[in-house]
């Protein structure tokens, strides 16, 4: 197999740019990112409208952050600007970049100049890149190889959700804002795609013709979720590596089932068993993920039985299933689910674990997506036995939809057989602690805050 390599025009990194300020970097994405800049020697700091435990791990990591955005703080040798998609053009710091001439880019953009002449592997699609990714970099360190990661998540088996390597550069591509097609990696995985940003796509049309053009960016092999219609066809129009539990894909699992908390299935290949894999990881949707990073070993032409072996070590990535401990016989998990077909999967994989009452805290995430979504949302907490939702988390958006999450309460009631109630924000950590009892599973849900909220809640009872 040959291993090609993308090189392309001089990187805006290059030409004794030594200083790079990130502005919104305690973000997930830009604190990352701040990693990688560091470990590769240059001098970083940047900053974000609030502390939080990015911030923190920066400072501890010897980069400077700023909490507020003021155009003082940036130093007058500055050399580059970055900042996150969250960032408007009126930020101040920005504006202060302009006008001393210094070059501002996207988050993207700096993460591709990174991957000039890496053999990069881009992880995309609308649900599972984030685990997808961690495992993947997980597996090629255990096996030996020595890869730079890029994570939008933190890997439990790791202090940092990004470093640097000496050979392959494992991505997580994000489609959100159309950015994922900064990159041409020289293998790319499509976990699915989903009706999902489309406030910014504008149309599934849209959407799909952008992952279309992530695929056709590859330099070498796409790897695709074939089970899904579309993706199916895509990987097809690219001669990709298509991986589902349908007949008809090159990897196929077979007779999943949970057992004693890892989830296992049978591994085919071109319709022929190769082996059991059985991984610690709960549900059928993370047993895609890990069929797609075999696809990947399959390709690179690695022992999958040693890929296999090495499966057992993974502990998964936070905010994912997240154990959080049982308190007084009651189980908590953390979950950053917030669309409707991540929330089916989220209950679907709990639902295995057992429990005498299944209770879920749900922060909806967005007005956008609320009402673009409004019916999956009406239909996608089957078997919960108390639901209890509380308000949106805006993540900067304005209610111009005119969204009522009381309405919206009352008519997922209609749809399921279980207690449903809204709770406010504000008196979630007063009265939910009371309403436990043992033997519950109390399932955080949601992309905001609610974890904190959680935390809370624990420190309650």
């Amino acid at each position: 197999m040959e291993e090609k390599v993308c090189n392309k025009s001089k990187s805006v990194l290059s030409n004794g740019v030594k200083n790079v300020y990130l502005v919104g970097i305690g973000g997930i994405g830009m604190s990352g990112l701040a990693l990688l800049l560091k470990d590769r020697g240059f001098q970083v700091k940047g900053s974000d409208r609030k502390e939080s435990a990015n911030v923190e791990m920066l400072r501890s990591e010897g980069v400077e952050v700023f909490i507020g955005h003021k155009q003082e703080q940036m130093s007058d040798d500055t050399d580059i600007l970055g900042y996150s998609s969250a960032i408007g053009q009126e930020n101040p710091e920005i504006i202060q970049a302009k006008r001393n001439g210094i070059n501002v880019f996207k988050r993207a953009k700096l993460l591709a100049e990174l991957c000039q002449g890496r053999k990069t592997i881009a992880i995309s699609g609308s649900h599972g890149k984030t685990t997808t990714t961690s495992l993947l970099g997980y597996l090629l360190t255990v096996l030996g190889h020595k890869p730079a990661v890029f994570v939008g998540g933190l890997p439990l088996n790791y202090s940092r959700g990004a470093w640097w390597g000496d050979d392959y550069f494992v991505i997580e591509a994000d489609e959100s804002d159309g950015s994922f097609l900064e990159f041409n990696p020289w293998v790319s995985i499509i976990t699915n795609i989903d009706c999902e940003h489309l406030d910014y796509y504008g149309s599934v049309e849209n959407l799909r013709r952008s992952f279309l053009g992530f695929a056709q960016n590859t330099k070498d092999k796409v790897i695709g979720w074939g089970d899904q219609p579309y993706l199916a066809d895509l990987i097809s129009k690219v001669e990709g590596i298509s991986f589902g539990w349908k007949r008809g894909n090159l990897l196929r699992g077979v007779n999943f089932k949970f057992d004693s908390g890892f989830s296992c299935f049978d591994l085919h290949i071109r319709e022929k068993f190769v082996f059991s894999v059985k991984v610690p990881l709960v549900g059928r949707h993370n047993c895609l993920n890990v069929l797609a990073v075999l696809a990947f070993f399959y390709y690179l032409d690695e022992d999958l039985e040693k890929v296999n072996q090495a499966l057992l070590g993974f502990k998964g990535v936070r905010r994912r299933l997240e154990p959080k401990g049982e308190i007084k016989g009651i189980t908590f998990i953390d979950d950053y689910a917030h669309h409707p077909s991540e929330i089916k999967e989220v209950l679907s994989a709990v639902q295995l674990m057992g429990s005498k009452r299944l209770v879920v805290i749900f922060q909806p995430h967005r007005f956008s997506r609320v009402n673009s979504l409004k019916k999956e949302f009406l239909k996608c907490f089957s078997g919960v036995d108390y639901l209890i939702i509380s308000d949106i988390y805006a993540a900067s958006e304005k209610n111009t939809f005119g969204v009522d999450i009381e309405e919206l309460t009352e008519q997922i009631s209609k749809n399921i057989s279980g207690k449903i109630n809204y709770v406010s924000k504000a008196e979630l950590v007063a009265a939910i602690p009371s309403q436990l009892r043992e033997g519950d599973l109390v399932l955080g849900l949601g992309a905001g805050d609610i974890n904190s909220i959680m935390e809370e809640i624990r420190r309650c009872l």
